[in-house]
């Protein structure tokens, strides 16, 4: 109860002292000088087929926005890195692509067509040789090679599945992963010969809520269980409060720690405390701050735009104290600091139903 008490506490400080900052909407242009102190944020603009580039305290104060804009009909849902962070891997689930982008010069290498449509995200392996990308349209989890230092990307073979790919998280040795399924469950997968070890059973949908653990032996997964079977997250339709479990990658085994009071579920990632995680509440205009000790979620509010369900909290990065959410309907990237206990705002887009959605920190 005293872990409790304290985390509400603070959740008490953070909301009273909140600061709301929306500066104006800043032109394309160069990116913002490399010294500022929270590096790149790459965020998705979906409905735009762009990719933002954004040094979020540099824009803060006056600093312009870079803008990627993608080959027409590519509507980009979710960017990871390289290892290095010398390309981003952008999954398009309009056209089925993976696109991939030199990240200094910002200059698109190769795109590899991966199915039809439904593209949702591609995974590196921990050293960067591989890439898992899932396909929902097709139900597919393709492995591509990965040669940066002769920038050659392959498709080595897929494998089908029974539910729709969401997201992939590696064990530490690249040799297995974990994939998320909708509208549950977890696929073990052995990634040299792409076959299926087994399925996890979840409660709710996981979408990307995986996050490893420092040493990478756990990863903390979130899912939208333990509501009723009306649970829509996106639209508000039912109770979705949200689902707690640890993975222990050394055994595969996948331990239930209770659901969470919170309104709505979607993304989730962990703090580098590892004490501390954030999940985003879209149907309430909330994130949601979770005490792992306790399992228990406490809302703070991202609603700058007036009225219900006009922001709708989605993607979420973490770098530090700084996490970062994209606001898919309002346009918006809030940055929250828990160390200062602050939130601003930056206007990327014009709202939209998929304004922007997915949120990346360049390593």
């Amino acid at each position: 109860m005293k872990v409790r008490a304290a985390f509400a506490c603070m959740l008490v400080l953070m909301m009273a002292s909140v600061v709301f900052v929306t500066p104006a909407r800043a032109t394309s242009g160069p990116a913002a000088g490399g010294g500022d102190e929270n590096g790149e944020i790459w965020i998705t603009n979906q409905d735009g087929g762009q990719l933002f580039i954004v040094h979020p305290r540099a824009v803060l104060h006056g600093a312009s926005i870079e803008t990627i804009v993608l080959p027409t009909g590519t509507r980009p849902h979710i960017t990871t890195f390289s290892p290095d962070g010398a390309f981003a891997y952008v999954a398009d689930l309009g056209m089925g692509n993976l696109i991939v982008v030199r990240a200094n010069d910002r200059q698109i290498v190769t795109i590899l067509s991966i199915g039809m449509s439904g593209t949702h995200q591609a995974k590196p392996s921990p050293d960067g040789s591989l890439l898992l990308v899932a396909n929902m349209h097709d139900k597919t989890l393709t492995k591509v090679s990965a040669d940066e230092a002769a920038e050659s990307w392959n498709i080595l073979g897929s494998m089908s599945l029974a539910k729709p790919p969401i997201c992939t998280v590696f064990r530490n040795d690249g040799l297995r992963a974990y994939v998320s399924l909708l509208p549950s469950g977890i696929a073990i997968v052995d990634v040299s010969t792409m076959t299926l070890l087994g399925t996890l059973p979840t409660d709710g949908f996981i979408a990307c809520g995986m996050t490893k653990s420092h040493d990478g032996q756990t990863v903390f997964i979130a899912s939208t269980g333990g509501g009723d079977t009306l649970c829509n997250p996106m639209t508000g339709v039912g109770t979705c409060p949200g689902h707690l479990y640890r993975l222990d990658t050394t055994t595969d085994t996948l331990t239930d720690l209770g659901s969470l009071d919170a309104a709505s579920w979607h993304s989730f990632s962990v703090l580098p405390d590892e004490r501390t995680a954030i999940g985003s509440s879209p149907a309430a205009d909330q994130v949601e701050v979770i005490d792992l000790a306790t399992s228990t979620a406490f809302p703070l509010d991202l609603n700058p735009t007036p009225g219900a369900n006009n922001d709708r909290p989605d993607g979420i990065g973490v770098q530090g104290n700084n996490v970062y959410v994209s606001l898919r309907a309002a346009g918006k990237l809030a940055i929250i600091n828990m160390a200062r206990l602050t939130v601003d705002y930056i206007d990327l887009a014009p709202p939209s139903p998929f304004a922007i959605h997915g949120v990346a920190v360049r390593p």
